[in-house]
């Protein structure tokens, strides 16, 4: 009698994700791992006036070598053609309530669904498929700063230091117990992206030590307090407002440099009666206070005084400020 343990199986995964930079480093990290990949599933939408079954395959180009993403670009930061690299299935998913995307999810018999960044509510029919549960990556340490865009609240709250949590899906977002968390440093003048990535690596870390301690039966399971809890939904346009008499000179400079190119909305600056539509910010001090707004209208650049110190930004616009009510403005 051979008194060797026989190793576990490998495991079995459905990964849930998108084309961008938090996807694609878990997935690798996945692979790299030997975990076994049998589908990638991406959130997908028909086209108007078009009706479609619940899912598609979607296949490489016929002919066309497929190549490995570029290295720390959104641009080229591809799950598809991770998936197509490793002959991995690749499906557009309409409907993931629709009763044939069920039949087809259950019969790659996973036994995990890992997810990173997918904008579709999983329902609850779909998390029971796999055998060993459902797992999501998510870049904040739970239960705090629950929600679609962590990151963002992170930059926005200017917050040093952040994580990620790898914890069980369950219907409620972002509640289930978590398996693995890890905290990260938030450097001065990171912007989204490069912070998204970093959390990204950390996450594949620790996904993949989840997943191999829930097959060796050895996962430590930690519930939430929901006492300790907080939720942020997507942010709405005064979300991207500065109040700089409010605010230290630092905190404006990691917020603007951390979401200025986040979205089409530009951060606006408050100083006095008037507003920046930002570029950039340039830098930051705390030594010294300015008497008032010094602006250069040739190079489009100004230092604004904040509630300690001043920034040093390069503008787009620069605005009156028109008060409507508390807490209501305009640029005119």
């Amino acid at each position: 009698m051979s008194n060797q343990h026989s190793e576990p199986e490998r495991p079995r995964v459905l990964f849930f994700g998108m084309e961008g930079s938090f996807s694609a480093p878990v997935l690798s990290a996945l692979l790299k791992s030997g975990i076994e990949v049998c589908a990638v599933i991406l959130p997908a939408q028909a086209l108007p006036g078009r009706t479609l079954q619940g899912y598609r395959r979607r296949e490489p180009p016929a002919g066309k070598r497929v190549l490995l993403p570029i290295v720390r670009s959104s641009l080229h930061t591809s799950i598809v053609q991770i998936a197509w690299k490793h002959s991995i299935p690749v499906w557009d998913v309409f409907s993931l309530s629709a009763p044939e995307t069920r039949k087809m999810l259950a019969a790659y018999r996973p036994d995990l669904i890992c997810v990173a960044c997918f904008s579709t509510r999983i329902p609850r029919s779909v998390l029971r498929i796999p055998r060993l549960g459902s797992l999501n990556v998510h870049p904040s340490l739970l239960p705090a700063n629950r929600g679609p865009v962590p990151l963002f609240w992170t930059f926005r709250f200017g917050c040093e230091r952040t994580g990620v949590s790898v914890h069980l899906l369950e219907e409620k977002m972002d509640s289930g117990a978590i398996l693995a968390q890890g905290a990260l440093s938030v450097p001065e003048g990171i912007d989204y992206e490069q912070l998204e990535i970093r959390c990204a690596e950390l996450g594949g870390v620790l996904l993949v030590r989840a997943v191999q301690a829930l097959v060796r039966g050895e996962a430590q399971v930690q519930e939430q307090d929901e006492a300790q809890s907080s939720y942020y939904s997507f942010p709405a346009e005064q979300d991207f407002v500065v109040p700089a008499a409010q605010w230290e000179a630092r905190h404006v400079y990691r917020f603007v440099c951390g979401v200025g190119a986040w979205g089409e909305l530009p951060v606006q600056l408050i100083s006095g009666q008037e507003v920046f539509l930002l570029r950039e910010c340039i830098s930051y001090s705390h030594e010294g206070e300015a008497d008032g707004v010094l602006v250069d209208e040739v190079a489009h650049e100004a230092v604004v005084p904040c509630l300690r110190g001043t920034v040093t930004v390069r503008y787009l616009e620069r605005r009156d400020l028109v008060v409507y009510g508390k807490g209501s403005y305009q640029g005119g």
